[in-house]
């Protein structure tokens, strides 16, 4: 399966738009694979790491050290502590995703239909760790803001705000706890 885009953009943020190898900040950046996939490598986060294209095309598909392994699979830990702790930092409510949507539905004003595919994306935000109160504000905002033509974009575009918050958030905790 092909790394996704969101994927990508997700390990080059974490691994600071640096290459893990040679520390180029220069080069333009690809996503390795640490263990290659002909190798049994997989495509998840732990297994990925942003590399400039001169170390990927000079690696080819060899095994990495054991290091190398461990420092991938370590970042990718802290990553996902940070981003839990971001989220608890922006907002102590969770709940399931049914609830989470349902209150999505509730904030959304009555005399607005919320577009079907409104609550996929109320899903995905979900996913991503947005705190219900944090998406419920932004449905407040977004469904009563005045000369609002493309309310759902509205909408989307204060939670990805929020995302990206609790992304410098995180960023900041793992520089933090690295130092």
């Amino acid at each position: 399966m092909a790394v996704s885009k969101r994927t990508r953009f997700e390990i080059l943020r974490r691994d600071n738009y640096t290459c893990r190898y040679c520390r180029s900040t220069e080069n333009e950046l690809t996503i390795d694979h640490v263990t290659p996939v002909a190798l049994g490598g997989t495509d998840e986060p732990s297994n990925l790491v942003a590399c400039c294209k001169d170390c990927n095309a000079g690696k080819t598909s060899t095994s990495p050290d054991t290091a190398t392994v461990e420092d991938v699979t370590n970042d990718a830990l802290r990553w996902s502590a940070a981003m839990t702790k971001a989220a608890e930092m922006l907002s102590d409510q969770a709940g399931d995703r049914n609830a989470y949507i349902d209150s999505f539905l509730a904030a959304w004003p009555s005399y607005r239909s919320a577009p079907t595919n409104m609550t996929d994306a109320v899903g995905r935000f979900f996913d991503l760790g947005l705190p219900e109160s944090v998406m419920v504000e932004a449905a407040l905002v977004a469904g009563s803001a005045r000369g609002i033509h493309d309310r759902q974009s509205y909408f989307a575009g204060i939670c990805w705000k929020r995302i990206r918050t609790m992304q410098e958030m995180a960023s900041g905790i793992v520089a933090e706890v690295s130092s």
